[in-house]
């Protein structure tokens, strides 16, 4: 026998576990609710209520800037079509003059109708 085989040999120690009293945990007093009476009992949040109400909040901002964006779009329209309506009126008021119109040229014939004789009134 070498080296190697007192390695290999194999000696259990006694058992002693099986001649001691098992382990039973201790009962502590308990309150009529069944809490330990050193346990204080806090209100608690769910994150899942935190997380409905950053949700409410941002969509509440989202609606904001939606409805003033939509504002700034119809304010920014009216401001246009003032601007086009004042050009348009702009354009109308400026005096243009007009063409002389051609029309047939005027004959100039002698009246048959003899002169009239002025005579004085006798008042």
């Amino acid at each position: 026998m070498g080296k190697g085989d007192e390695a290999v040999v194999f000696k259990a120690r006694p058992n002693t576990v099986t001649h001691k009293e098992p382990f039973r945990p201790k009962k502590e007093a308990r309150t009529p609710l069944g809490i330990i009476s050193s346990t204080v009992v806090q209100p608690f949040k769910l994150s899942t209520e935190r997380r409905a109400l950053e949700q409410q909040e941002f969509d509440q901002r989202v609606t904001e800037k939606e409805a003033l964006r939509i504002k700034m779009e119809e304010e920014q329209r009216r401001e246009r079509k003032e601007e086009k309506e004042i050009t348009r009126m702009q354009q109308e008021q400026v005096h243009s003059a007009q063409p002389i119109r051609r029309y047939k040229p005027v004959t100039v014939k002698k009246s048959e109708v003899p002169l009239t004789v002025p005579h004085s009134l006798n008042f």
